[in-house]
């Protein structure tokens, strides 16, 4: 990341911005002011200004303050301006309707997976999630197919020693999750049983871009107790197709 000369006012504008989150919706004056360590009148000033531009927006009924709906349209223009977005949804579609669960497209943003885009089950039991979540690689299914193919000296480098347990079978040992990986490139598919979520089961494969990098990839998430051994036998085969179509898609030829 550069370090160079940044504009105090902008810089002070995202650092708001990124206070929000899935758990955090809704934030009052007071609390923004506190955790940017800022004076409320200086705040106050910001926050105006993110107002105007459609990037903030202030809830009536208490005053609270949100993120405006402006973000959604540029975050729109961001997944329509970015090839993977178009060519995957279609075969994320075909495939959630060959296998019946749930499907993500995920990107890896350092050590964590991004979900850009999916396709949920028609089934009453299912996953929900939101584009734009994101979580860490290590312990989902999408996250481990695209760590399996970076540089194991960066991962080991950046990751911890101790990995934060999800659930009983979250691997939490660093030594144990950089053997899964290898694993995982032996085999070209990644298995989360239950690691991040409880009852959850996940396949994943990865996808190559025109230089065989692996920036992205997709996984099929379903309730444990729907994912038998035949049907993740299946849905290998079924994920590795749809995986390798939108490779050659995105101009690999390996």
């Amino acid at each position: 990341m550069d370090n160079g000369k940044r504009v105090q006012a902008i810089d002070r504008a995202v650092m708001i911005l990124k206070l929000f989150s899935e758990n955090t919706r809704e934030l009052k004056l007071t609390e923004i002011s506190e955790h940017l360590d800022l004076h409320k009148s200086t705040t106050f000033g910001i926050l105006n200004t993110l107002k105007y531009h459609g990037l903030i927006r202030q809830n009536e009924e208490n005053q609270k303050y949100c993120l405006g709906t402006y973000l959604l349209e540029l975050g729109n223009l961001v997944l329509n301006s970015m090839d993977i977005h178009q060519i995957a949804s279609p075969v994320l579609s075909e495939l959630r309707n060959a296998i019946e669960e749930t499907v993500h497209l995920g990107m890896l943003d350092g050590l964590e997976v991004i979900y850009i885009d999916k396709q949920e089950s028609y089934q009453s039991m299912r996953i929900f999630t939101t584009i734009g979540t994101r979580n860490p690689a290590y312990c989902t299914g999408v996250g481990k197919a695209m760590l399996a193919y970076q540089d194991p000296e960066i991962i080991t480098h950046k990751l911890p020693d101790e990995l934060r347990a999800y659930t009983n079978y979250t691997i939490t040992s660093k030594e144990l999750l950089m053997q899964n990986l290898e694993e995982i490139k032996a085999k070209g598919y990644a298995m989360d049983f239950e690691e991040r979520i409880e009852g959850l089961t996940c396949v994943a494969a990865p996808i190559f871009d025109y230089m065989g990098q692996v920036k992205y990839a997709i996984s099929v998430s379903g309730p444990t107790i729907r994912m038998t051994e035949e049907k993740i036998e299946n849905t290998i085969g079924i994920l590795r197709r749809a995986a390798d179509e939108i490779s050659k898609k995105l101009g690999y030829r390996g």
